[in-house]
């Protein structure tokens, strides 16, 4: 009994200093009106379309939960929207492909091995029971740099360095979920924001 209460009272010590590393519960009276009808209601996150196996939906939903936005299925008060626009995946980084032993004179062709994507995304957040948008903002361009393996067609060459173990086609698939993680970090904390 002794030892628990010794315990009880280093921990009703260090509860409130807690405070002071920055850490505290988030008290309703320092939102806006819009920010505590947020949190009494909740918020659900509509199907993004374009959305690349469901990964910026889910990023979404872990980046709510993350700043104890009450999230919910079907009653909740707000929805939040989210349009991806201007997708763009391009090549920024070119080789030269390696030559053929034997072959005279010597050919020389240049293969990317280095891409980029980036997006832009429309964000809305509607209240359900009046339909009137609340906030609505155009997030500014994300993008990702990613490294891969070019396909030459020869399987005894590889040239394989830090990144470029992937061909194109799953090297972007991993980019793309860096992007939509950053992204949702993006949408995320510019509704936060607009909470206050």
């Amino acid at each position: 009994m002794r030892e628990f209460l010794f315990r009880l009272g280093v921990l009703s010590f260090f509860i409130p200093q807690l405070s002071s590393c920055g850490y505290h519960v988030l008290q309703h009276e320092h939102l806006s009106p819009l920010g505590q009808a947020l949190f009494t209601e909740g918020v659900c996150v509509d199907p993004v379309s374009k959305d690349c196996r469901g990964l910026l939906t889910s990023a979404l939903i872990r980046e709510l939960s993350t700043r104890s936005i009450p999230l919910s299925n079907g009653t909740a008060g707000y929805r939040l929207h989210v349009k991806l626009i201007n997708a763009v995946d391009e090549n920024i980084g070119f080789t030269y492909a390696p030559g053929k032993l034997g072959d005279t004179p010597p050919k020389h062709f240049i293969v990317s091995n280095e891409g980029r994507i980036s997006i832009s995304a429309h964000v809305q957040l509607i209240h359900c029971c009046t339909g009137q948008i609340v906030i609505d903002r155009c997030i500014s361009r994300e993008s990702v740099s990613f490294d891969f393996q070019p396909d030459l067609g020869t399987e005894d060459f590889q040239q394989l360095s830090l990144g470029q173990y992937e061909m194109h086609s799953e090297a972007i698939k991993s980019a793309q979920r860096t992007l939509y993680t950053h992204l949702a970090e993006a949408i995320v904390q510019q509704v936060y924001y607009d909470l206050f």
